[in-house]
């Protein structure tokens, strides 16, 4: 039975696809099918992320979104690059 994605698990998905997140932190984003895989990575940059969306409040507004994608990038950004 193939299981729907939750908003959580598609935020997720969109943040670690990103081309120049990927070639930066070295990581395969179809290793991360859900949040607790990302939440637990050896990776930092995968589970930092994961973190952040997993405290995000499960509004459906897109706005919201948009306003957690951003503050996950600037995030790494700041405090890793």
């Amino acid at each position: 039975m193939i299981r729907s994605m939750t908003n959580k698990e598609r935020m997720l998905k969109m943040v670690l696809e990103d081309n120049n997140l990927r070639e930066l932190y070295d990581y395969d984003s179809s290793d991360y099918e859900d949040l607790y895989t990302a939440y637990y990575s050896n990776n930092v940059v995968v589970a930092a992320v994961a973190r952040f969306i997993k405290d995000f409040d499960g509004s459906d507004d897109e706005s919201q979104f948009k306003k957690v994608y951003n503050t996950v990038f600037n995030y790494i950004f700041n405090n890793l690059i």
